[in-house]
């Protein structure tokens, strides 16, 4: 497998050869990080490196959590594949996340994960629009007693978060697609702070009425929108999802499937697999056909709707 730096932003490919591609999970980039100790490493499966965005996969070994703390120059969502999770962020936010949860965490925010359960822990991410500065990693990283947690020797020394998580635990509408689960513009302000979006918070909605499917948003804001598409079963002929198309790139991660993805402008059609990913650049018109006898489920990420 090549090295993670090396295949930034050109990962299947270059930006300038972008088009619709299958990417099937034995050919995702695979690679610790940090790759200079395995001690403190997660395993981490690259799916999609462009200029606009870049998808991936991590493992947590049970007890293990990765160090040093991260941080990029873009917004990270997360979909738990398989939890549970306990992400921290160095404001002093300890986020319990199953599987099925999403996380929102803005541009400068710091963070890391632990897995205090006794399996492996899977997590999915999103970064959007740039996952790495010029510095990987950053030049200054505070150290595990820099940041805020019980009886933590620097508490005094950091922010009050109290008045600056904002509260977004309402019932949702079509009007918050651009700001959930708070506007970027809000949540990149600092001190940042990560928000969990917990299956029951995530802002609900559906594309097409004649043959609606189902959305549900973990973060949707100006620098992209992160959740699942969930088609379901039945119907006159397999259950399809009407044509759409988007300004920005975007990707489709199979979680229940398998599903079809179709592409009608080219005549082209796609099955991806649970694991399996689909890579939409900017403008191609597809849609999601179920041909099962269940309801289909992938996770979408897009840089402009």
């Amino acid at each position: 497998m090549a090295k993670l730096m090396s295949i930034l932003e050109k990962f299947p490919f270059d930006p300038e050869h972008k088009k619709p591609a299958l990417i099937r999970k034995e050919d995702y980039s695979m690679a610790l990080y940090p790759p200079d100790n395995a001690f403190t490493s997660d395993n981490t499966y690259t799916i999609i490196s462009t200029d606009t965005f870049m998808l991936g996969i991590y493992e947590l070994a049970p007890g293990a959590s990765f160090d040093p703390l991260d941080i990029h120059p873009g917004d990270e969502s997360y979909y738990i594949l398989k939890g549970p999770v306990i992400q921290r962020s160095g404001n002093g936010q300890f986020a319990y996340l199953e599987t099925g949860d999403g996380l929102y965490m803005p541009e400068g925010a710091w963070h890391k994960a632990h897995n205090f359960s006794g399996d492996l822990t899977r997590i999915l991410y999103f970064i959007t629009p740039k996952a790495w500065g010029d510095n990987i990693p950053p030049a200054v990283i505070p150290s595990d007693k820099e940041t805020k947690f019980y009886k933590g020797p620097n508490n005094k020394n950091l922010p009050d978060m109290r008045n600056v998580i904002i509260d977004f635990h309402r019932q949702g509408c079509t009007d918050d697609i651009g700001a959930w689960p708070v506007s970027g513009e809000k949540a990149r302000k600092e001190p940042q702070a990560v928000y969990a979006v917990r299956d029951w918070d995530k802002l609900n909605n559906i594309s097409g009425m004649e043959h609606p499917m189902l959305m549900r948003f973990i973060t949707s804001n100006d620098y992209g929108h992160f959740g699942e598409f969930i088609l379901p079963a039945g119907g006159y002929g397999p259950r399809c999802s009407d044509p759409d198309v988007h300004e920005g790139d975007g990707a489709l991660y199979c979680v229940d499937g398998p599903v079809t993805i179709n592409l009608p402008d080219i005549q082209e059609s796609y099955q991806i697999e649970e694991g399996n990913t689909f890579f939409l650049p900017a403008g191609t018109k597809y849609q999601l056909i179920n041909f099962q006898g269940h309801p289909s489920k992938c996770v979408f990420a897009i840089t402009k709707l």
